[in-house]
C-alpha cells in the first residue's frame, strides 16, 4: 500500500498532460517524486525539493511573473477602493484623495501591462496601443500628487498650481500621440521613447519630490509618531523603482507602488486615530502607545488648566474649545522641538522630553511667556498648572514617575487658588 501513489503516478501525469495542465503535471511529478525520496531521508528530500523548485521557476516566463504582479497590484487597489465605502475614520476629502490614488495606480498598471502585451502585435492594434500609453503617461505623475495630499493636507493654492502643471503635462502627452514628442509607436507596433521623454521623467520625478516633502511635513505635524514606518515604506517604493530602472526586465514597479500605498494608508489611518481632533496633539490612544514603547530617560511634564469649568459655564463651550486650542499651541511651540506633546484628557496635557539637551525650565518659562501674550489678546484664557518629574528606565518605574509629575502639578494647582 505504501508504494501505491508511485504505481499510479505515470497514468495521473499522462492525464494532466492530455488536459494541457503543465503546472499540474509538474507539481504532480514533484509530489510523487518527493513521496518516493521521503524514504531515503530528509536531506535527500530537501535536495530534491530545491531542484524541483528551481526547475519550476525556470519554466515560468518573466511575462507571466509580470502579469501576476500587475494582477496583484490591481486586486489590492480594488480592495482598498472597496474599503473606503462607509469609512468614517477620515474626512470625505481625504477619502476622495485615497480613492483617486488607488484608482490611478490600478489604471496606470493596467495600461502599462496592456502596452507591453501589444508590443509587436498586428498593426491594426496601433491606435489602441497609442491610447493606453497616452492614458498611462498622463496619469502616472498624479500618483505622487495624490499620495502627498493624502499623507498631509496641502494649501489649495499649491494644489491648484500642481494640478495646472499636471494638466499641461497631460496635454503634451496627448499631443505626443500625434507628434511623437514624448513617445511614439512605430509601424511594427512597438513602443519607443520620444525626444522629449525627459519631460515625462521630470513630471513623474517632481511628483515624487512633492510626496517626499509632504512626508517631512507629516512627520512634523504628527510629532514624528510613526514616522519611521512611513520612511521605510517610502524607501521600499524607491528601492523598487531603482530595481526597475537598472533592471528593466524585472518589472516590479507597480507591485512596490501598490505595497507602498497600502503601508501609507495604514500610517495615515493610524495617525488620524492617534491625533486629537481639537488640538491636533497626540491623543490618549497615542499617549498610551508611546508610554508602552518608552525605553529611554525622559522628563515628564503634566499640565492642567485652572478653573476650566468656569470658562465653559460663563463663556460657553466654543470659548472653552478656543482656549484649549490656544493652550495646546503654546505647549507645542514651547516643547514640540524637544519631545512629544499629548492631550490626555479634557483639560489635561502631557509632554515627554527625550532629548538630552532639553532644558525644561527654560521651555517652561517660554511657555509662560507665550501664555501671557495669548492672554493679552484673550483675557478669558485661564492659567495652567505644571508638574515635572524625571524617568530613568534603569532605576524608576514609569507609573511612579507619572504619579510624581501629577502630584507636583496638583501642588502647583493648589497654589494658584
Amino acid at each position: 500500500m505504501g508504494d501505491a501513489p508511485c504505481n499510479h503516478f505515470p497514468a495521473f501525469v499522462e492525464i494532466c498532460h492530455i488536459c494541457n495542465l503543465p503546472y499540474v503535471t509538474n507539481f504532480s511529478s514533484s509530489f510523487f517524486s518527493w513521496y518516493h525520496y521521503y524514504k531515503k531521508g530528509e536531506f535527500a528530500l530537501f535536495k530534491l525539493i530545491c531542484r524541483d523548485c528551481l526547475s519550476t521557476a525556470s519554466t515560468i516566463s518573466m511575462n507571466e511573473l509580470y502579469t501576476a504582479n500587475i494582477a496583484l497590484s490591481v486586486f489590492a487597489m480594488a480592495i482598498m477602493l472597496f474599503s473606503l465605502r462607509g469609512d468614517i475614520s477620515q474626512s470625505k476629502i481625504r477619502n476622495l484623495l485615497c480613492g483617486g490614488l488607488y484608482a490611478t495606480i490600478a489604471i496606470c498598471a493596467l495600461c502599462e501591462w496592456s502596452g507591453v502585451q501589444m508590443d509587436g502585435t498586428p498593426p491594426a492594434l496601433i491606435p489602441l496601443h497609442i491610447a493606453v500609453k497616452t492614458i498611462e503617461l498622463s496619469l502616472a505623475p498624479l500618483i505622487g500628487l495624490f499620495a502627498g495630499c493624502v499623507i498631509h493636507p496641502c494649501p489649495r493654492k499649491v494644489v491648484h498650481r500642481l494640478l495646472c502643471l499636471a494638466g499641461f503635462h497631460a496635454l503634451l502627452v496627448l499631443l505626443s500621440a500625434f507628434t511623437g514628442l514624448i513617445f511614439y509607436v512605430d509601424g511594427q507596433n512597438f513602443y519607443h521613447h520620444g525626444l522629449l521623454y525627459v519631460l515625462y521623467m521630470l513630471a513623474y520625478g517632481g511628483s515624487m519630490v512633492f510626496f517626499l516633502v509632504q512626508i517631512w511635513f507629516a512627520c512634523r505635524a504628527y510629532q514624528y509618531t510613526g514616522g519611521t514606518q512611513l520612511m521605510l515604506a517610502t524607501l521600499f517604493v524607491l528601492l523598487g523603482l531603482m530595481v526597475q530602472l537598472f533592471l528593466p526586465m524585472v518589472k516590479i514597479d507597480w507591485i512596490t507602488i501598490s505595497c507602498g500605498a497600502l503601508m501609507m494608508s495604514k500610517f495615515s489611518s493610524d495617525m488620524v486615530l492617534q491625533t486629537d481632533g481639537l488640538t491636533q496633539l497626540v491623543n490618549r490612544l497615542g499617549y498610551e502607545h508611546y508610554l508602552a514603547r518608552l525605553r529611554v530617560p525622559a522628563t515628564i511634564l503634566m499640565f492642567d488648566v485652572d478653573r476650566f469649568k468656569d470658562v465653559n459655564d460663563c463663556h460657553g463651550h466654543l470659548m472653552g474649545d478656543a482656549c484649549l486650542r490656544t493652550i495646546a499651541g503654546c505647549i507645542r511651540r514651547a516643547y514640540g522641538n524637544y519631545g512629544t506633546c499629548f492631550r490626555i484628557g479634557g483639560d489635561e496635557f502631557c509632554v515627554i522630553l527625550t532629548r538630552r539637551n532639553a532644558q525644561y525650565n527654560t521651555m517652561t518659562e517660554i511657555f509662560q511667556h507665550l501664555m501671557d501674550a495669548a492672554r493679552a489678546e484673550n483675557p478669558v484664557l485661564p492659567t495652567v498648572s505644571v508638574g515635572c518629574s524625571h524617568f530613568n528606565p534603569s532605576t524608576d518605574e514609569l507609573a511612579e514617575s507619572l504619579a510624581r509629575a501629577d502630584a507636583r502639578m496638583y501642588q502647583n494647582k493648589e497654589a494658584h487658588r
